[in-house]
């Protein structure tokens, strides 16, 4: 998926059980775990785009404090 985009986690649960909910006690039980492993990519998701900005900011710590440090004087 390209970078930005999003998808409603929503609307796709909303669906998983739908499915669930029509194919039974062992379809109920797959599209359960399908959507906790939904869930959890979601949550993992976040959590890397938090990570990212993070590290972009220590990165760019890191470049002042190395460019403060090269300056002759």
């Amino acid at each position: 998926m390209p970078a930005g985009t999003s998808v409603d986690l929503e609307i796709a649960l909303r669906k998983i059980h739908e499915l669930a909910v029509s194919e039974g006690d062992l379809g109920y039980e797959y599209w359960y775990a399908v959507g906790q492993l939904l869930r959890w990519a979601g949550s993992m998701q976040a959590e890397i785009n938090f990570l990212a900005k993070e590290l972009e900011l220590c990165r760019a710590r890191g470049r002042r404090r190395h460019l403060r440090l090269s300056k002759p004087g």
